[in-house]
């Protein structure tokens, strides 16, 4: 099935699957939601369960598309910046297509489970979720509508000079067999370093010194558009949207794609200023592909160690996010992937102290043919993300019926002559099989749903009122958090970018003489506050509690209250 062919599919799916009824609306995850398909989705989300979400655009991208954004929050249990916030976004590169399906099937499945299932109604009646299932809205729209490649279609649609001729986007890789996708070129060269697989001719391997060559590999189909001796050297952008942000960023010298300063792109400056009217926002997801990986940060050395209190909480949600997504893996991305700079994750935990993950969807090594006991052989042939090409053509041909592959055929080129054309074809490589969709979608998002029941839920509770003379009373009281996230990160304390949790102590016929934070409720150590004692300003750990202590005079009724930028408020009423 052709590109065009499967567009087309896609958009007669999403028309009988997006359908609003009197009580439910029915998602379905069977097929990929096209640029259109999608923001129809969003809307019907929308329509459908008017007392639980609000959409709007955050801005429109280069090319003029509204950048989607919907928050899902019950009112009638407050304000979505009265609670913990967890924010979730998807392609911020535009051929990771799958990334917006988690997006979405997460939308659908918390407000189509409101109700009727008890943990997501109370999840959503205790959080905020802020979702916004397309970053890269130009690209991605691009890759459903335009013949292109696995690889097409990565950055924003910022005209760039990638060969330095002093002209834009000049030469871009082109269906020249009009098949409906670009495929890739090879040319017969007995000096070439590539030769057919003994075994099937679709796969090539490495010739060893000394061996007889077969084939030259040309990189994607294409012409040479400017005249220059090259073929495929300035496409369209180059702004990777994914270093574009504003930490540590890097010049294009070090840093490809990164933009000609931060924030540099109308899609980042957007995002960046609705994420910094949200607060509460505890966490983040930023979903990608592929590799089958969960990934923190730091990026690169220049961000620095991460405060041991914060590892701590990203290797518990990293750990559990391994069960809950067997076979994918939680690492630091610059230590086990590659260096970055300017990434959207680092920003958000290095800037504003927000705990948050990459998903590095999909594992292409499930796309494998063999059994579980059987291993794999060390090959020279092509790889793909673990898996040996001829591995994955068994698993094409016996599991999904030949659909991912385009077999190589000859080809009068313009220039080159008598070439081949052929290869995996667009949505396969780095998008999964549709079988392979709705499981992926849901683990995913069942790791966003546990990670949001981990936000700051703080209790107070009295530990003991205690007359020690002369009218005067010490009261203690305790914050306990039950959950993995505490109410604002190391990394938030140590760089002062929120306001601490504040506790106090008022009531109409007491005197506040002194006020601390108990540091060893047994031996009775204490550190005191000098000024306005009734405040006490801290905050409370993952899965632990903070003690504060007040010594007062008088009687009567008091209330001990707790706020919170990032865990919602509570108070305790005593009777002195």
């Amino acid at each position: 099935m052709n590109k065009l062919n499967l567009f087309v599919t896609g958009i007669l799916l999403a028309l009988m699957t997006v359908s609003v009824s009197a009580e439910k609306l029915h998602l379905t995850f069977d097929h990929f939601y096209d640029g259109q398909a999608t923001v129809e989705a969003v809307h019907a989300l929308n329509k459908a369960y008017p007392n639980l979400t609000t959409l709007q655009s955050l801005g429109q991208s280069e090319e003029g598309r509204d950048i989607w954004q919907l928050t899902i929050n019950n009112p009638k249990t407050g304000q979505d910046t009265d609670k913990p916030g967890v924010y979730v976004d998807g392609a911020i590169h535009g051929n990771e297509i799958q990334a917006t399906e988690v997006c979405l099937y997460l939308a659908w499945y918390l407000l189509d489970s409101y109700g009727s299932n008890e943990v997501i109604t109370e999840l959503i009646d205790s959080r905020a979720f802020y979702i916004i299932p397309v970053v890269n809205v130009d690209n991605r729209w691009h890759f459903f509508t335009d013949a292109g490649g696995y690889n097409s279609g990565r950055t924003g649609m910022v005209p760039y000079d990638d060969d330095r001729d002093g002209l834009l986007d000049e030469d871009d890789s082109e269906d020249i067999d009009g098949d409906g996708q670009v495929l890739r070129m090879r040319i017969k060269d007995p000096y070439g370093n590539w030769k057919d697989h003994p075994d099937d001719p679709r796969v090539m391997v490495r010739v060893k010194d000394g061996e007889q060559g077969q084939w030259t590999r040309l990189g994607s189909e294409g012409i040479d558009n400017d005249g220059d001796g090259q073929i495929n050297e300035d496409g369209p952008g180059y702004l990777d949207m994914n270093r574009n942000w504003g930490f540590k960023w890097q010049p294009p010298y070090v840093q490809s794609g990164s933009g000609d300063y931060p924030m540099s792109g109308k899609v980042t400056r957007a995002i960046s200023s609705f994420i910094l009217t949200k607060p509460n926002i505890c966490f983040n997801f930023a979903f990608h592909n592929s590799g089958g990986l969960i990934v923190r940060g730091p990026g690169s050395k220049l961000a620095g160690m991460y405060p041991p209190q914060d590892v701590k909480v990203y290797d518990f949600l990293g750990h559990e996010g391994e069960k809950i997504l067997p076979g994918y893996e939680y690492i630091i991305g610059g230590l086990s992937m590659y260096t970055t700079h300017g990434d959207f994750d680092e920003w958000m935990y290095s800037n504003l102290g927000i705990f948050g993950f990459v998903g590095e969807l999909f594992m292409s090594e499930k796309e494998r043919y063999r059994r579980s006991k059987d291993k794999m052989e060390e090959s020279d042939e092509e790889w793909f993300d673990g898996t040996p090409a001829i591995e994955k053509h068994k698993f094409d041909d016996n599991v999904n019926q030949g659909r991912m592959f385009s077999d190589w055929k000859e080809f009068d080129h313009p220039t080159l002559g008598k070439i081949e054309i052929g290869g995996w074809n667009t949505f396969t490589t780095r998008i999964p099989p549709l079988f392979m969709l709705p499981e992926m979608v849901h683990r995913n998002a069942s790791l966003v749903i546990f990670t949001s029941q981990q936000a700051p839920e703080i209790d107070l509770e009295l530990i003991d009122i205690t007359d020690i003379g002369d009218g005067l009373k010490r009261v203690r009281v305790r914050a306990h958090n039950k959950n993995a996230i505490p109410s604002l990160s190391a990394q938030a304390v140590r760089k002062e970018i929120y306001r601490r949790d504040l506790f106090e102590i008022s009531g109409g016929s007491i005197e506040v003489l002194s006020g601390a934070i108990v540091n060893d409720l047994h031996m009775d150590r204490v550190s005191p506050k000098r000024n306005r004692p009734e405040l006490i300003f801290s905050s409370v750990p993952a899965f632990g509690t903070r003690e504060i202590q007040w010594i007062v005079k008088g009687s009567g009724s008091a209330i001990i209250s707790y706020s919170a930028v990032k865990a919602k408020d509570t108070k305790l009423s005593i009777d002195l």
